[in-house]
């Protein structure tokens, strides 16, 4: 693979400077290394002899892996996307920094990369086939939101008409206040082509089931009565490409990692961005053989610890996790006295209980691969509880004020958990001696004032549970001879 020619700021290398006299470094991944991106969508995804086009099994379609050449309009839609990294204070003589993905003004959800380059294939496959695309996508609400978000800049600047690609957002109903509300959903043509479709499940993880059955039984006959070909979207290859990209920003605004290697903590739901991340590495090194990678600090909740579990079990199953004792006096839940599992939280409200609901994944299929890449390359896992995260929350405002995030003062007003969870992980993995090295980057990939952008509202939600529930929605979506309601 031929890397691009670097096109935004300048090298900067080290991190002597203390936190306050160092500027923030800004950059645009995807516009400055676009070029490293189609390649490495396009090298997941070969084009087929002929395009698809969606003549094959409905059920399984997927456009080929090819993205627009950057242009003018493009690089407009692609400027939603970008990421500052701030020095935070030292901890323990150890060099912290933020990596901010979410630092775009107007990025007010989620990263929005992975959504961006979804929206740009599907623009492509229209562009080369002509004919219509609609995304089904299973997912959080923060997914659901940058996609929505995605769509419209495609709209905005010109990429696609809005009758040729069309998003169909699956949440579970607990993430519905998580999607924003926007043009998509006030405008009634737009809303009837793109629904928000909230799905009551006995488990947030049950829309990917939803979406994979109805599939299964319906998307022959959605394409025969639409002429739209289903794009079911899962665990996309989009999400390592934008995530490798991680390894060209620590290059350009930290310089050479420390032979020791930085530790890089991130939340994880299926581990995609941190499998994404080494491919980066790989590819910013350019062969240099004595390069020191990432060593991934992987952050997960009690609920959907499975990463973490199979990491030190080879299981994703609870019976891997830590004993606890209910205290009923303080109404808290203790790990068993003796030696607690420093990978687990010492205090719990609940020993499964749900941080940050946008991590729903139980037992993800990356699962191995991504345990394979942490004892590769020194990496580990850690769990944090509510209660942990509350008990560091006033000072971790304090420690992000500085690099001008500012959770709110009541962290009931906390839209998304996972910046809170990323720093609780990572000061508690340093203090327990999980983790150590010379410099930790910490990656912010959601935001989370829930006052940042209101939610769409109820009655502007469409709703299924069941596999023909969700086929009258989309039915309604794709066939143009209907109106909106």
């Amino acid at each position: 693979m031929t890397l691009t020619a670097r096109t935004g700021p300048a090298d900067r290398t080290g991190s002597a400077e203390p936190p306050g006299e160092t500027a923030p470094w800004e950059g645009r991944p995807l516009t400055d290394h676009w070029d490293t991106v189609r390649a490495l969508v396009r090298d997941a995804h070969p084009r087929q002899a002929k395009p698809a086009s969606g003549d094959g099994d409905p059920a399984g379609f997927a456009p080929d892996g090819e993205l627009p050449a950057l242009d003018g309009p493009l690089r407009g839609y692609l400027a939603a996307a970008g990421t500052r990294v701030t020095r935070l204070p030292d901890h323990r003589g150890v060099r912290w920094q933020l990596f901010d993905h979410c630092a775009v003004a107007g990025s007010r959800t989620a990263q929005p990369d992975a959504a961006l380059l979804l929206v740009a294939r599907a623009v492509q496959h229209t562009r080369r086939t002509g004919r219509r695309i609609a995304l089904l996508a299973p997912s959080s609400g923060n997914l659901a939101s940058t996609l929505r978000d995605a769509l419209l800049r495609a709209h905005r600047y010109g990429l696609v008409h809005p009758d040729q690609v069309r998003v169909v957002a699956l949440v579970p109903a607990a993430a519905r206040h998580q999607v924003a509300d926007s043009p998509l959903a006030r405008h009634s043509e737009l809303r009837r082509r793109n629904p928000l479709v909230v799905h009551h499940g006995a488990e947030p993880g049950s829309v990917h089931e939803l979406a994979a059955a109805y599939c299964r039984a319906h998307a022959r006959a959605l394409r025969t009565g639409t002429g739209t070909a289903l794009w079911y979207v899962r665990d996309p290859v989009e999400h390592r490409a934008a995530a490798a990209l991680r390894a060209f920003v620590e290059q350009d605004a930290l310089g050479a990692a420390p032979a020791a290697g930085r530790v890089h903590a991130q939340t994880a739901d299926t581990g995609s961005a941190v499998l994404g991340h080494r491919a980066g590495s790989a590819l910013a090194a350019d062969g240099a053989p004595d390069a020191a990678g990432p060593r991934p600090l992987l952050v997960q909740q009690p609920r959907t610890c499975g990463l973490v579990l199979h990491l030190l079990t080879g299981s994703c199953s609870r019976e891997g996790a830590p004993r606890y004792r209910y205290d009923a006096a303080r109404r808290l839940h203790h790990q068993a006295a003796g030696s607690p599992d420093p990978h687990f939280p010492r205090t719990a409200h609940h020993p499964e209980e749900v941080v940050e609901p946008a991590f729903f994944t139980r037992a993800p299929g990356t699962a191995p691969e991504v345990s394979a890449l942490l004892r590769a390359h020194g990496g580990t896992g850690i769990v944090v509880s509510r209660y942990e995260c509350l008990a560091r929350y006033p000072s971790l405002r304090a420690l992000l004020a500085p690099a001008g995030v500012a959770l709110p003062a009541d962290p009931a007003r906390l839209a998304d958990w996972s910046l809170v969870m990323a720093l609780t992980g990572a000061l508690n993995a340093a203090e327990r001696g999980l983790s150590a090295g010379p410099e930790v980057v910490v990656h912010r990939t959601a935001a989370h004032g829930a006052a940042d952008r209101a939610p769409v509202p109820g009655a502007l939600a469409r709703y299924a549970d069941s596999a023909d529930e969700l086929h009258a929605v989309l039915t309604g979506a794709l066939d143009d001879r209907r109106r909106s309601r």
